[in-house]
């Protein structure tokens, strides 16, 4: 383990103690409000780069590298499309902030600030983080907590608490929700990986995501390419929404996303983003 570096044990420590002193309360009815653009299309076992922040803390500590990304989301892209989202943020080892900009419907603002920290060892990861939500109308506090387990190349499992004391925003509870999520990586070459989550709160099983992603080969490829796609459901499978995405690179990269309501009539958001990466080396047998 390098020296300074959290590992698993004393971030789950942490991270149960975030829980205990965490404010509770009866459930409200609520809805997440301005997602970050990368929970569209990551999976809570398939990130492993800044964006963990906002999709599983633990995934800031999978990989022993240093990161910095930074997105753009465009709502109804076209000749009248309007900026929705700017959002950016870097990792350094498991220690991550990230930053959120929303421009929303109605013309409101939403700030959104996250501060993670992450530690491993073997293939188990687990981390935290702390979100602050400020803007029109706005200043609130939620904590996530979140693990990750490679038992061997081929499974990743994971699970996320989010919303951790249900903070209120723009006047709408966020609702404490559980995030399991599984990885299957095919092949001895794990180009191609299949993914899979669900959202779940105390009372119901709100909604599900599948996806697939098929990488080349980073080591003959001079330019990797990767491409994904991921279908979101209601509890009873009915399509909500779809997501395809593309992006050239291996550590450093570059990619798109675009997604489209449950018909798949049109697009209705896009977004570009730019990820750089350095020292990477997985945790245990990752």
């Amino acid at each position: 383990m390098t020296a300074g570096r959290p590992d698993g044990r004393t971030v789950a420590l942490a991270a149960i103690l975030l829980v205990a002193v965490g404010p509770s309360g009866r459930q409200a009815v609520g809805q997440s409000v301005a997602p970050n653009r990368a929970t569209a299309y990551l999976f809570p076992t398939d990130v492993k780069d800044a964006r963990a922040v906002w999709v599983n803390p633990a995934g800031l500590a999978v990989a022993r590298e240093a990161s910095i990304y930074a997105e753009v989301g465009v709502g109804e892209p076209g000749a009248e499309g309007r900026l929705r989202q700017i959002n950016a943020g870097f990792n350094s080892r498991g220690l991550a902030l990230g930053y959120q900009r929303d421009i929303l419907a109605d013309g409101e603002r939403g700030t959104t600030l996250r501060l993670g920290l992450a530690g491993g060892t073997g293939g188990f990861a687990a981390g935290f983080d702390v979100a602050r939500y400020s803007g029109t109308g706005t200043n609130a506090t939620g904590w996530d907590i979140g693990t990750s387990y490679a038992p061997g190349q081929a499974f990743n499992f994971g699970l996320v608490a989010t919303n951790i004391g249900q903070p209120i925003v723009r006047g709408l509870k966020q609702r404490l929700t559980f995030v399991p999520g599984l990885t299957w990586r095919l092949g001895p070459v794990p180009t191609v990986a299949v993914s899979a989550d669900a959202r779940i709160t105390p009372d119901s099983v709100e909604s599900m995501a599948f996806g697939v992603t098929w990488r080349t080969n980073s080591s003959s490829a001079k330019w990797p390419i990767e491409v994904i796609g991921r279908v979101d459901t209601d509890n009873q499978f009915r399509r909500g929404a779809l997501n395809l995405g593309f992006s050239i690179g291996g550590q450093n990269r570059i990619g798109a996303i675009a997604s489209s309501p449950g018909d798949a009539s049109q697009i209705d958001y896009s977004s570009i983003y730019g990820l750089l990466t350095r020292g990477l080396s997985t945790t245990g047998r990752r």
